[in-house]
């Protein structure tokens, strides 16, 4: 392990170097050498070791500075900082751990305390960066555990956990006005029985990019069942519904003319809206779903459509 970790040794005096640097390279340590504080941090930007054996009392920025700028540093931050000096107070001490080093060797040099405290602290940071690539990955996992238990495998839309989850959630809300859509794709049984299911899972596809794309950012847009969509609106009446409405519509249309497909895409579509604290969103839900099976396989346009109601 020894012979891959490179560690820099910042002091201005030849002696201190050529004291250390004999020590470390009996244990195959990489060795880089600084004169200077500027040097350090120079040499750093373009390398970054794996510790560094840093002196506090140098002439242009002592040790403490060096240290505050390497730890201010994000990309530098985590690299761990020895103090090497002759001031054995216990306040230059403290204010190296300030400075954030992990540690500090008094001069004159023991070389069995050099070789400790240097193999333990890069144990340490080689343990940390396992366990931060490890606390990286789990959260990775995780998120992609909790992504895949709210979204359609199929679609990438939410699933319908996550949207009756939404209606719990939104039951008691005062976001009103709250529309909720509900979709269905008409035919799809006879497409799956005469051109096979992938055929179909191209048109619950392309009728879930189109309500996605229909829609803005902040609405819920579901798959909640094989070929059923729900969309929730927040805050939103009777005009937003009419808007997107529009445009599923047109959608579908472009949809239809810019494909050549067995048969053409049609949505069948219901809506309703909660303006009331007192309504029941599974209520204002259902009222949705009736709406949609009215329509069901009408090829139903806008002005079709009862709107009377709002």
């Amino acid at each position: 392990m020894n012979s891959n970790k490179t560690i820099l040794i910042v002091d201005d005096s030849q002696f201190n170097i050529q004291i250390l640097s004999d020590i470390l390279q009996e244990k195959s340590y990489k060795i880089a050498l600084a004169k200077s504080g500027e040097m350090a941090l120079e040499f750093v930007k373009a390398q970054k070791p794996d510790l560094i054996l840093l002196d506090i009392m140098m002439p242009d920025l002592n040790g403490f500075e060096v240290c505050k700028s390497l730890k201010n540093n994000q990309k530098t931050a985590n690299i761990p900082i020895i103090f090497i000096s002759g001031l054995d107070k216990s306040k230059d001490i403290v204010k190296g751990f300030q400075a954030g080093a992990v540690d500090y060797i008094v001069k004159p040099f023991q070389k069995e305390v050099v070789l400790a405290r240097v193999n333990t602290h890069l144990k340490l940071n080689e343990t940390q960066k396992k366990l931060e690539k490890t606390n990286n990955e789990l959260k990775k996992l995780l998120d992609e555990v909790k992504y895949l238990s709210f979204h359609d495998e199929m679609t990438d839309l939410y699933n319908r956990r996550y949207f009756e989850n939404e209606l719990d959630r939104l039951s008691n809300s005062r976001q009103l006005p709250i529309t909720i859509f509900v979709a269905d794709i008409d035919r799809l049984k006879f497409i799956n029985d005469n051109y096979g299911h992938n055929k179909g899972d191209q048109y619950i596809k392309a009728a879930a990019d189109i309500l996605k794309r229909s829609t803005r950012s902040e609405d819920i847009v579901a798959r909640i069942g094989g070929d059923e969509f729900a969309i929730i609106l927040t805050e939103s009446g009777f005009e937003a519904a009419k808007i997107i409405f529009d445009r599923i519509r047109a959608n579908v249309i472009e949809y239809n003319n810019r494909n050549q497909l067995v048969e053409s895409l049609e949505i069948s579509i219901g809506f309703s809206i909660k303006v009331k604290d007192d309504e029941n969103i599974d209520n204002i839900f259902q009222q949705a779903d009736e709406m949609m099976y009215n329509n069901k396989g009408k090829n139903t346009t806008l002005k079709k459509y009862n709107f009377s109601s709002y």
